[in-house]
């Protein structure tokens, strides 16, 4: 989606397995263009990733694969 500056965006991914606790990771890939990104565990089997632009400008990302991965605490 076209995020404006200081705009954000959380989608969520299953990761199997994961739980409140546990260390969470994202990749997605497309050049981010300056927008950050942060995943957590936000529940059981799921990984929520924000994308927050802080960039100065309106930014745009193309449609992109996002994968997760967790690390157990």
């Amino acid at each position: 989606a076209n995020l404006a500056d200081g705009a954000g965006e959380t989608t969520t991914v299953t990761v199997t397995g994961a739980a409140l606790g546990d260390y969470a990771i994202a990749s997605f890939s497309l050049d981010l263009q300056g927008i950050s990104m942060t995943a957590y565990v936000s529940a059981a089997d799921t990984v929520s990733v924000r994308f927050q632009n802080e960039s100065g400008g309106a930014l745009n990302l193309s449609s992109g694969t996002l994968r997760a991965r967790v690390f157990k605490a």
